[in-house]
């Protein structure tokens, strides 16, 4: 995210309101050095207070990410943009401190050379995907712009080249498939993505979960319809179970994500693992079942 950007337009408002930074910073129960800070580039506010600094300026929390006026026909687009860019700017911060420790560990090896074998382990490349933390910047900032239901995002390291980057989405009726549809990002003539991100959130209100997936500058972006001709749908309850921890990549091989579970009676949910291993008693016990699995194809 731009923060000279983001600073200047959070000035520009303040202004508009004939406000000094100290009367914003007194709103906001902060000190007028920290208001300074913002207006400056020099750092973003904390994001406990975007809410409120947004409804104080008068601006939506997609305006304030972005650091201008955004058209009512280009929010949707614009909320998904802000959602990468938070996810990105965290795994590029993750990059600097995973450079900074290498060194530190060089420096080690240097010193206490019979740890080579385990430096050896700690540079082996890695190919894996992990759920972002929910108490993270960039899952807090994705849930604001969520429903109730929240947001599930995924960031994956690669270190292999790859030709497709695949989803399956699987829907299940009292146990029984009806339907396999796939969604995938093709690699065929340009380089694949290092790394990137997988955004799934689901909006009950319209009956669609919206899945974005990203990675050095491509993005995918679509809706999974859900409950389609399902009478009394708006009565459902739902949940969801996924991946818990990093998983390494297997490639040209399906591997589990997360199952969303609608059932409009008492539903039965395990951990994915416990889903994906004894799947058809699991299914049979819930009346719909949505579960997708990703593939890194070679």
């Amino acid at each position: 995210m731009d923060l000279i950007k983001i600073g200047k337009y959070i000035a520009s408002k303040r202004k508009s309101l004939g406000m000094t930074q100290k009367q914003l910073a007194e709103k906001l129960g902060m000190s007028d050095k920290s208001v300074s800070k913002w207006e400056r580039g020099v750092c973003l506010p904390d994001v406990s207070v975007y809410k409120e600094l947004c409804s104080i300026l008068g601006i939506s929390l997609n305006e304030f990410l972005a650091g201008e006026d955004i058209a009512q026909e280009n929010m949707i687009q614009k909320s998904e943009t802000n959602i990468i860019e938070v996810i990105k700017d965290n795994i590029n911060k993750q990059k600097c401190l995973k450079v900074m420790k290498c060194i530190l560990v060089f420096i080690f090896i240097c010193v206490v050379s019979v740890i080579g074998f385990t430096i050896y382990r700690l540079k082996k490349p890695q190919n894996y995907i992990s759920p972002v933390a929910k108490d993270s910047i960039e899952m807090q900032t994705a849930e604001l712009f969520a429903g109730s239901d929240g947001a599930f995002v995924y960031k994956f390291i690669t270190t292999d080249k790859y030709k497709k980057l695949r989803l399956h989405i699987y829907r299940y009726e009292s146990g029984k498939l009806s339907d396999h549809d796939k969604v995938e990002m093709g690699f065929e003539d340009i380089a694949s993505p290092k790394s990137g991100e997988i955004v799934m959130v689901p909006d009950f209100d319209n009956y669609v979960i919206k899945l974005i997936v990203s990675g050095d500058g491509n993005k995918l972006s679509t809706e999974i319809p859900i409950l389609e001709n399902v009478e009394d749908r708006e009565y459902y309850g739902r949940t969801a179970t996924e991946i818990k921890n990093a998983v390494d990549i297997k490639y040209s091989e399906q591997q589990p994500l997360i199952a969303f579970v609608y059932d409009n009676d008492e539903m039965s949910v395990p951990t994915l693992d416990d889903f994906i291993n004894s799947k058809t008693d699991y299914l049979s016990k819930n009346d719909y079942v949505y579960y997708v699995a990703f593939e890194f194809c070679k």
